[in-house]
């Protein structure tokens, strides 16, 4: 359990480091600033559709940082080494959704507050869709690890 906190540490901190754990956030708010712009200013047509476009934001935005999960280590040769030390690969593949889920679900479930007031979502929905947000984070991670590994090679 040790070696999964440490290599889940690892991967937050190359991440923080690239600086990209911004970019997922970003895209949500851009996409929820821009929405109304697209629909036009109803806000009875803005809550009725806005919980399902803030989903498929979460889920763009959950892509956005694959192209760096599983590639660059690979390419340097990060995981042959981690396999020499006999730690297994399942190990890896549950640090890396730890620390993808950690990177991005927190922070956009954070987001997500001011993108449903810019929505003019009401309580009961914000309510939903952070719970709904809560439970498909870790899926939506999952679904980029598993992108990551079949584009890596």
């Amino acid at each position: 359990m040790r070696t999964l906190w440490l290599l889940a540490g690892r991967d937050l901190t190359q991440a923080w480091r690239a600086g990209g754990l911004w970019l997922p956030v970003a895209f949500l708010l851009l996409v929820a600033s821009l929405y109304p712009f697209a629909v036009g200013p109803d806000a009875a047509l803005l809550r009725r559709s806005g919980g399902g476009m803030l989903w498929i934001a979460a889920l763009l935005a959950a892509l956005l940082p694959v192209d760096r999960l599983v590639a660059p280590d690979r390419d340097a040769g990060v995981l042959d080494q981690i396999a020499l030390r006999g730690i297994g690969e399942e190990m890896v593949l549950l640090a890396r959704l730890a620390a993808h889920w950690l990177g991005f679900g927190p922070p956009l479930m954070i987001a997500a507050l001011p993108a449903a007031a810019l929505l003019k979502l009401d309580g009961a929905t914000v309510a939903l869709l952070e719970a709904g947000l809560l439970i498909g984070t870790p899926a939506l991670a999952a679904l980029g690890l598993l992108v990551a590994t079949l584009t890596a090679g």
